[in-house]
């Protein structure tokens, strides 16, 4: 695996020397250019250095889907800072709690976040100095004694938070090495590159799609709307190639009654990751637009992408196959063996974008001595290397002594017609040890009989896979991620 040269803010100076008029970032009908961009990379870099008169350390950016983040990320990383980048949208007690783990000494935010962080400064003893996101605007002049800096490979550069869905958010550590090598492998695998116009429909700007994007000069288009219909306009106003969104957007797209009307007229690749698409939505947005959704997988600890789908050869279900230079293997979550090809157990990661560690947490690291990341996820490797996966190992259930995976069951339930959408969980069975429940939504008008749909489903189940209690729901809860909040439904049924 091949990877630039240099620190990571370098893979803007070259896609500016390359290619300064190019356009960079297009929101809304604003655009910046390569060189426009770089520009105030440097300004950004120099503002911190008056501000410190040293490289800057820590300093906290809001990946706001704004034009201005990029700026902010590469010019903390090219004064020789790191980069903690904060999600916008994280409750004002998180949000705190993330900028104390990183000891951001400086936070450049939205408005709105910002006043959400005033009556939190005195718990912030690290913070010095709050600024807005595209008000506080930098003046880099004049500045004569400052260069940019050059870290080595290995030195720290951006630090991103785990989701919380287990508990408080992780602060987890990347160098400049685990960055780049990323964007490379992201970029071979989608097949990005100077001539691809990538949309973003996403909530929040992620630094793996920035990254990709600018390590090949790519445009990128920012989508702020949250109506899957007015990103596909957008996409074909712009002669976008590259489509990407997450899964919730998806699940509205393939629920919208103007779908069948839409269509795409330049996007060779639409993907999505975070969590599993079902295959009824995969099916049905394959169909409407002609192109297969890839689906990837990957986590703030592997930098962020591990694997994805084979553009050429997609495999319904899958997440696809490892990155170049990533290897996957699965291990029996309680042996630690390895298993062979369709053994269900631990999914573990080995590659040079793999974490450094985390900051400031004292249990066990996941990464092993010899590099391997336990992720915490169950799921299979076929024949061929493709992984699929199933759920969280904390989701997994042994129902007389047989592992169940949830999102297998799932899987079973949500191929029955008459069902839109479903969630399955274990709960202690005092003969059994636990066994499956599930929360069903039926399609409107169907006139299901639970009794019937539960009888046909069961029939292709094993006997510990077996559904033995349904719950007709209106909908089903999920997280801010996209996943489904088993927590919350398992605390139904034992509360109930």
């Amino acid at each position: 695996m091949r990877w630039a040269e240099g620190p990571v803010d370098a893979l803007l100076a070259r896609a500016a020397r390359a290619h300064p008029a190019r356009v960079a970032v297009r929101s809304g009908d604003a655009e910046i250019s390569y060189a426009a961009l770089d520009a105030a990379a440097t300004d950004w870099a120099r503002t911190l250095h008056r501000v410190f008169g040293e490289p800057p350390g820590t300093v906290a950016v809001a990946q706001a889907l704004d034009p201005r983040f990029p700026a902010v990320y590469y010019g903390i990383l090219r004064a020789g800072g790191t980069a903690a980048v904060v999600n916008p949208l994280l409750p004002a007690p998180v949000l705190a709690h993330v900028l104390r783990l990183s000891k951001a000494r400086l936070a450049v935010v939205p408005p709105e976040v910002r006043e959400r962080l005033l009556p939190l400064l005195d718990t912030l003893p690290d913070l010095r100095r709050v600024l807005v996101l595209g008000e506080d605007l930098p003046d880099g002049s004049g500045d004569g004694d400052w260069h940019p800096a050059a870290p080595a490979e290995e030195e720290g550069a951006v630090i991103l938070f785990t989701s919380g869905s287990t508990g408080v958010p992780k602060a987890v550590r990347l160098s400049h090495r685990n960055v780049k090598v990323n964007a490379a492998q992201m970029a071979a695998a989608h097949r990005v590159d100077s001539s691809s116009t990538v949309l973003l429909h996403l909530p929040i700007y992620h630094p793996m799609h920035m990254n990709t994007a600018v390590s090949v000069a790519a445009t990128q288009v920012l989508c702020a709307s949250t109506r899957p219909s007015e990103a596909i306009e957008l996409a074909n106003r712009t002669a976008a190639t590259h489509y990407y969104t997450f899964p919730v957007r998806l699940l509205q797209l393939a629920a919208d009654p103007a779908l069948p009307g839409l269509h795409l007229d330049t996007v060779t690749l639409m993907a999505s990751g975070g969590t599993a698409v079902p295959p009824r939505v995969v099916r049905a947005l394959a169909d409407t637009f002609g192109l297969p959704l890839l689906q990837g997988y990957g986590m703030c600890e592997t930098s962020s992408l591990a694997s994805s789908d084979d553009p050429d050869a997609p495999r319904a279900g899958s997440v696809g196959l490892p990155l170049d230079g990533t290897r996957i293997r699965i291990v029996d979550p309680e042996s630690a063996q390895v298993l062979p090809a369709y053994g269900v157990g631990e999914v573990q990661i080995h590659g040079p974008h793999v974490m450094q560690g985390y900051l400031g947490h004292s249990g066990p690291s996941p990464v092993d001595e010899d590099g391997w990341l336990a992720t915490g996820d169950m799921g299979h490797l076929d024949d061929d290397g493709y992984l699929f996966l199933f759920d969280r190992v904390k989701d997994c259930f042994r129902c007389g002594g047989e592992l169940v995976s949830p999102t297998a069951v799932e899987r079973r339930l949500d191929a029955h017609p008459a069902v839109r959408g479903c969630a399955v969980v274990g709960v202690p069975d005092p003969v059994l040890g636990a066994s499956a429940a599930a929360f069903v939504v039926f399609e409107d008008g169907a006139g299901a009989d639970p009794d019937a749909v539960l009888d046909a489903v069961n029939a292709g189940l094993t006997a510990g896979q077996r559904i033995r209690r349904l719950e007709v729901v209106s909908g089903i809860p999920r997280l801010a991620t996209g996943k489904v909040a088993r927590d919350e439904l398992r605390g139904r049924l034992v509360g109930g």
